[in-house]
């Protein structure tokens, strides 16, 4: 039986600052020792160093300072949610309405099976920014617990936003890795939760739509088909389950 496939993919956010932590941190003291190694490790491109210089000149200096900032994205480019959590977290303290801290906290919610609370972080976030890679990853969030009507209803917002041709994003197919535009993504998720809906015959025109921005996007092209074969077939039910569980974030792309 052919199934219908959701795109596990996490948009682009904070490209710039997970994918190039030497552009995004504070300038490095010409004094302080810890902050000498944390500098060095960074241009050898030493995440693990990086980390653990950083937590010493934090336990020195207090957390009271841009660098725990840059030691929550450098747990999340390691893949350490618990500790990025923690960090970005205590840092919202200080500065409650710090998008990238905010996105970084909303990130590990996911990562740490937390979509409800996550949920709560991007629909604050996208109320803010209007962004398109916050809409995704809101819809994102609330197909996979099947909030389809708050996802359907997120679409139709981020249907009216504008879209950059290097708004861009990756997604899996088994054990391949595609890449498609953002808005081809927004649409794949809006016929998802439309076929769930048993709105068939709008989730079609919406997988068209994805089509049309990307006639290589796979996992539209599949769901397509396979709404159709069900179509054709009395008695047959399309699939609607994720058969690869999320993993987000996704790998960023430019």
């Amino acid at each position: 039986m052919k199934r219908i496939v959701f795109v596990s993919v996490t948009a682009l956010l904070c490209l710039v600052v997970y994918s190039q932590p030497n552009k995004n941190v504070p300038s490095p003291s010409k004094t302080n020792e810890h902050l000498k190694v944390f500098n060095q490790a960074v241009i050898s491109g030493d995440l693990n160093s990086s980390i653990i210089a950083l937590n010493y000149y934090i336990a020195e200096q207090g957390v009271n300072t841009p660098y725990a900032d840059t030691l929550a994205m450098l747990y999340m480019q390691q893949g350490g949610y618990p500790q990025c959590y923690y960090w970005a977290d205590k840092r919202l303290l200080t500065k409650p309405e710090d998008n990238g801290l905010l996105e970084m906290k909303g990130i590990c919610l996911d990562k740490l099976q937390h979509p409800k609370e996550a949920i709560v972080i991007f629909e604050k976030l996208y109320g803010k920014t209007q962004s398109p890679f916050h809409a995704y990853k809101l819809m994102e969030l609330q197909y996979s617990i099947k909030r389809l009507a708050e996802c359907v209803a997120t679409a139709n917002s981020a249907e009216k936003l504008q879209y950059k041709p290097d708004y861009v994003m990756s997604y899996n197919v088994g054990d391949q890795t595609g890449r498609t535009y953002l808005q081809a993504g927004v649409y794949n998720i809006h016929a998802l939760a439309l076929y769930d809906l048993d709105q068939k015959a709008e989730a079609k025109v919406y997988f068209a739509k994805a089509l049309a921005i990307d006639s290589n996007f796979v996992l539209a092209r599949q769901n397509l088909e396979a709404v159709i074969a069900a179509e054709k077939t009395p008695g047959n039910k399309v699939n609607s389950n994720n058969p690869n569980p999320l993993t987000n974030p996704a790998n960023k792309q430019n």
